[in-house]
């Protein structure tokens, strides 16, 4: 129904369930506010971070007090693109796309979305050393997380759960 949650509410648990895509989660416990964000690449470039956000702000969240845990998803070695992919990156981080992809043969690109909510994380005002990014590629590393690129489409998931206390 969304993909993104946001609470004031001190024990209420909420969660986005992803399968390759980017899960992020942010909180603000100084100002009591949290988040739970599944970023695929379409809600992404739709600024879905820019809406939790603003969210948070709107429950007494200040940016400078935000962190965020991006967690396991798909990572640059196994997200293989069509062009539209890395122009939308482009304009969801209106040019500040260094590093953040390799083209491959046959107009192909390899797109690091987890670099790119991170970088989109800092441009909402969040201090990178508050940022948190886990390494692990849930493509390579399915054995132990649920990919719906290796299962070629199988259904099937991971939660992601933040809950403020």
């Amino acid at each position: 129904e969304a993909d993104g949650l946001v609470t004031a509410e001190k024990g209420l648990p909420i969660m986005c369930f992803v399968a390759d895509c980017v899960p992020v989660l942010l909180c603000d416990g100084e100002n009591g506010a949290a988040a739970a964000v599944h970023c695929g690449w379409r809600s992404s470039v739709a600024d879905i971070l820019g809406r939790a956000i603003e969210k948070l702000c709107a429950l007494g969240a200040k940016e400078e007090d935000i962190c965020a845990a991006i967690g396991p998803s798909i990572g640059r070695c196994c997200f293989e693109t069509d062009d539209d992919v890395p122009q939308a990156v482009e304009g969801y981080l209106q040019g500040d796309t260094e590093g953040l992809f390799v083209r491959c043969g046959g107009g192909k690109t390899l797109v690091d979305l987890r670099a790119a909510n991170a970088r989109r994380l800092v441009q909402l005002g969040l201090r990178p050393e508050h940022i948190d990014i886990s390494e692990e590629c849930t493509v390579c590393s399915h054995d132990k997380y649920w990919s719906h690129r290796y299962t070629k489409g199988h259904r099937g998931s991971q939660a992601a759960v933040i809950v403020l206390d």
